[in-house]
């Protein structure tokens, strides 16, 4: 397989495990209803960069340091599970409050809770460590090139602010939040739940 058809292969799996359900896509769209756009977006480049940290380590040799310390990676997926169960329980908790409207300005520590909140569910998401752990690691191998693996990091983050960004953008409209102002407590723990269910599922893998 040519190098292209192997990005464009890469690119494909890729957008596919973004975009599929689970927490990171799930926090994005909560987000981008509940305190609009900019805070999704900011949510979203946090989820990025815990996917470019995941990437760098998987090209150094991730499953090989798991094959060494199987409770490593146990441990991590534990921990993840039970952050995922933290944000399930804030999500239930969370008051009926108004919605942070666009253009008003937003709070430094809020902006910066938003892109931490983001890293930490990408670092600690059991979902991403399965995948750039297994999956990735096949497009990539132990011998690529420097070019092979620096491309593949850019596809990470090209997929990434492409499905983040749309999710932000479209669950950020003005009817999707209104309708959610409406039905805000019954959503909030409806997602809360999703991110337990989300954290004993993929705490299995």
């Amino acid at each position: 397989m040519s190098t292209w058809m192997l990005l464009l292969s890469l690119a494909a799996i890729d957008l596919l495990s973004i975009a599929s359900p689970g927490p990171n896509i799930l926090l994005v769209s909560q987000t981008a209803v509940g305190h609009g756009r900019g805070r999704a977006l900011l949510t979203g480049y946090g989820l990025l960069a815990a996917s470019l940290v995941w990437a760098c380590i998987a090209l150094l040799g991730l499953t090989a340091l798991f094959e060494v310390m199987p409770s490593l990676q146990t441990g991590m997926q534990i921990a993840g599970a039970l952050f995922l169960v933290y944000i399930g329980i804030r999500l239930w908790r969370s008051p009926a409050g108004l919605m942070v409207e666009e253009g008003v300005e937003v709070d430094p520590h809020a902006t910066r809770k938003a892109i931490l909140r983001g890293f930490a569910t990408g670092i600690l998401n059991p979902k991403s460590l399965t995948y750039f752990a297994t999956i990735f690691v096949l497009f990539v191998p132990a011998d690529a090139s420097l070019e092979l693996r620096l491309s593949a990091l850019a596809v990470v983050a090209v997929d990434g602010l492409l499905v983040y960004g749309l999710a932000a953008c479209l669950f950020s409209r003005p009817a999707v939040k209104k309708g959610y102002l409406a039905l805000r407590r019954p959503i909030d723990r409806v997602c809360g739940t999703l991110m337990m269910v989300f954290a004993g599922k993929l705490a299995m893998f």
